[in-house]
């Protein structure tokens, strides 16, 4: 029985002859899983089947393209010619045996298209070199119209592999987009000018598919209705371009927003309150067809989705990141489970599209399988163990639960009074509430699960001798490392202390370290009253962060009046005086009150040193493993637990 809480997202919906079961959608984002020669892989096709088995309505595969030079990057798939029917076949076959139906973005990458991956120079409607890329060659009206017959024949492709649907990808700064737009498309031609004209490739794309599969196969359009630049398109010319696809035919509208140098709201990150930032655009075009339309943006639970719908603010929902981080959104959404959904954090951290953007397979912080399903083996063991998991971080919980999944006996051992390890600290600066929401999850499983829990139990050395375990997982975690400083007379803490609430920080501070740690930090003092200084030794802040989620940090800082010096090297601590060299020229800021240190961390792995060869297994994880991030914890942690055989 479905949750009565969710009546509309769990009814069907019928788009011509394609049944969807729900409401919810997985929708196109790029994995970087396909092969070197941009085929279907097995780990793409795993990775679709777990979305799939986790129980959306439709899946929408990747970003494909359908012309050479139109490709992403490296590692996307593309259905240019008829071998890579098989592939596609395959892949749809896996996702239909998983319960949903299956849909394909069909895609050229246009002017932001690299020609060191494409091999040739780009193109584009106009000669508009887009921010930090290359000058495009303009596109003839021959090429125009080739590239025409190429998405008809790469949609023609699509429904012989399988599909139940395309959808033609009219957003994010490609190509299609890139003629919709005013900021793009300097054409004097048919295809330059008014609206109508700018969305002329657009629609010829969509007569001639008609006119290849007939009316009865669904096509969908994803849509950038703005694009958050001045000059470019917004709201209303959105809606009129929404229209036209209606008119020509267009079954679904799949709306978003945000072009390349605004991807902070195509991706909205910790610093967008969840709800769905951009359903108002869904909402917008909504009013003006009659066709259903797919609201994306941050719709992460249950609740919003359905509110969203119920509202008529849109027909479909979209759950991409949140169903990286845990597939099985809808399966658990639709029984109630609402507490066992792992969250999407929206953290704009070196994973997800932060692994992507660099041209690296898709991760997730808080789901360490992504991009890697079916790569452990998760049957019950054979053989029963005794495990120990010393430590009740995130690095820890997760390993005593992938431990316990495997049907070993898990003890989870954790000093403090409540699990967590820095989490909560994590949870702490401003924005950054869903950490806390993974903390509650991390809790929840454990008290679902067979882990017996000892809180305020520091386990040594002679308790582990006394009745040894068959296995010792270490996640003993780290310390704060303060780098070698003359300290005289001067008020020092670190970020963990300041965010812990155990430091009392006077009115101006100077955060030594501008990592993602430092200027969360600093926000988090700022927003309390002090006068904040960020000093750093790279060239820039937050560098570990994507792009756009290192933009909306700096915003933030600059709203709250954070000093940031960069390129510049402490030397030394003096009262109310912080001294550093920054070029060869040595520097100094009075009127100090405070230093807070947020230079990184050193392991912790002095139980394992000290436990290691005496008569059982040790196993390291998170950072007394190595330091780094909570993905790198959640990761091996989960590798350690679910290892034991």
């Amino acid at each position: 029985m479905t949750d009565p809480r969710l009546p509309h997202l769990f009814s069907s919906l019928q788009v011509k002859g394609l049944t969807l079961k729900n409401r919810l959608v997985m929708p196109p984002m790029g994995t970087r899983l396909g092969s070197y020669h941009c085929q279907v892989t097995e780990r793409l096709r795993a990775y679709y089947a777990e979305r799939a088995r986790g129980g959306v309505g439709l899946v929408i595969v990747q970003f494909t393209f359908v012309a050479p030079e139109g490709r992403s990057g490296p590692n996307t798939t593309g259905l240019t010619d008829d071998s890579f029917i098989p592939g596609y076949q395959d892949l749809v076959a896996d996702i239909h045996a998983a319960g949903a139906k299956a849909a394909i973005q069909l895609a050229h990458a246009g002017a932001v298209a690299r020609s060191a991956v494409i091999g040739t120079r780009p193109v584009g409607p106009s000669a508009i070199a887009p921010k930090g890329g290359e000058m495009p060659k303009e596109l003839s009206v021959a090429e125009i119209e080739n590239l025409v017959e190429k998405f008809a024949q790469a949609a023609r492709r699509a429904r012989e592999a399988g599909f139940d649907a395309v959808e033609f990808h009219a957003a994010h700064g490609y190509l299609l987009n890139q003629f919709l737009s005013p900021l793009w498309n300097q054409r004097r031609d048919v295809y330059g000018g008014s609206t109508e004209n700018r969305s002329r490739f657009l629609l010829e794309i969509v007569d001639r598919t008609r006119a290849l599969l007939g009316n009865d196969y669904p096509l969908l359009v994803r849509l950038c209705a703005d694009e958050f630049v001045p000059g470019g398109i917004a709201v209303a010319e959105g809606c009129r371009i929404a229209t036209l696809l209606e008119a020509a035919g267009i079954d679904i509208l799949d709306v978003c927003g945000g072009i390349g140098e605004t991807m902070a709201y195509s991706v909205p990150s910790t610093f967008v309150p969840a709800g769905g930032s951009l359903l108002p655009l869904a909402a917008a075009v909504r009013e003006v067809v009659k066709v259903p339309v797919i609201g994306v943006g941050k719709l992460h639970t249950p609740a919003v989705a359905e509110e969203a719908i119920a509202t008529g603010k849109a027909d479909l929902i979209a759950i991409g990141r949140a169903a990286i981080a845990d597939p099985y959104w809808p399966t658990k959404a639709a029984e109630g489970r609402w507490d066992e959904i792992r969250p999407c954090l929206a953290c704009a951290a070196p994973d997800c599209h932060g692994r992507t953007a660099r041209g690296l397979p898709i991760g997730c912080v808080v789901n360490p399988t992504v991009g890697r399903e079916g790569l452990f083996n998760t049957a019950t063991a054979a053989a029963p163990r005794r495990v120990t998991v010393v430590g009740g971080g995130a690095a820890g919980i997760v390993a005593a639960l992938a431990a316990a999944d495997r049907g070993h006996q898990v003890t989870l051992h954790e000093r403090s009074p409540e699990l967590g390890g820095q989490v909560p600290v994590a949870a702490t600066p401003p924005y950054k509430q869903e950490m806390g929401r993974y903390l509650e999850y991390l809790k929840t499983a454990i008290a679902r699960s067979a882990v017996k829990v000892a809180l305020g139990s520091e386990i040594g050395e002679e308790v582990l001798l006394a009745d040894p375990p068959d296995v010792l997982v270490a996640a003993t975690g780290s310390q704060p490392a303060i780098p070698p400083v003359a300290i005289v007379q001067q008020d020092v803490t670190t970020a963990w202390e300041v965010l812990a609430g155990r430091a009392d920080v006077g009115p101006n501070a100077m955060v030594v370290g501008g990592g993602d740690v430092g200027c969360e930090t600093a926000l988090f003092l700022a927003a309390r009253g002090r006068r904040v200084t960020i000093i750093e030794m790279l060239p820039d802040i937050a560098s570990e962060l994507i792009w756009w989620g290192h933009d909306a940090v700096v915003e933030h800082l600059i709203a709250a009046n954070v000093e940031v010096i960069t390129n510049a090297r402490v030397l030394a601590l003096e009262k109310g005086t912080v001294k550093y060299e920054r070029g060869g020229v040595t520097e100094r800021v009075e009127g100090i009150d405070t230093v807070v240190f947020a230079t990184g961390v050193k392991p912790d792995d002095s139980l394992a040193r000290r436990i290691s060869g005496k008569g059982f297994e040790v196993r390291l994880a998170g950072d007394c493993l190595r330091a780094g991030n909570l993905g790198g914890a959640v990761r091996s942690g989960y590798e350690a637990g679910i290892t034991i055989d």
